[in-house]
Formats: C-alpha cells, sequence, structure tokens
C-alpha cells in the first residue's frame, strides 16, 4: 500500500462521518491524531486511517435487519 497524506475532508469522506464528528472523535480519543506538517496544516497517514477503519469494524456489532 502506498502511503498518502490525507487533509481532514479526505479523512471524514474515507470514514464517511463530517468533520465535525471527526474532531470531536479526536477530542474524545476515539480518532488519532493528526501530524502538524512543517509547512502548515494537520494531515493523516492513510495507512493510520485504514487501521482504525479496520479496527473499528473488527470490533462492531453485526447488524439486525
Amino acid at each position: 500500500m502506498t502511503l498518502h497524506l490525507l487533509r481532514m475532508r479526505e479523512v471524514a469522506a474515507r470514514i464517511a462521518y463530517s468533520e465535525s464528528k471527526v474532531y470531536a472523535m479526536i477530542r474524545d480519543g476515539d480518532f488519532p491524531r493528526g501530524r502538524k506538517m512543517p509547512m502548515g496544516g494537520v494531515r493523516w497517514s492513510s495507512e493510520v486511517v485504514e487501521a482504525w477503519i479496520r479496527k473499528t469494524y473488527a470490533e462492531s456489532e453485526k447488524a439486525s435487519l
């Protein structure tokens, strides 16, 4: 897998939550914090985001439909 640095907008789209929900999850310790970049801005490693998705999915319950 190739490493990509994601902006908040991309992270929110990737995990299918709003940006405000992602910020709340970061504040509550439920989502990893991004890294401050030397030229400004905050980015998340695509690997970190994918790992969070896999972990969250593995821990989730099956939906009863």
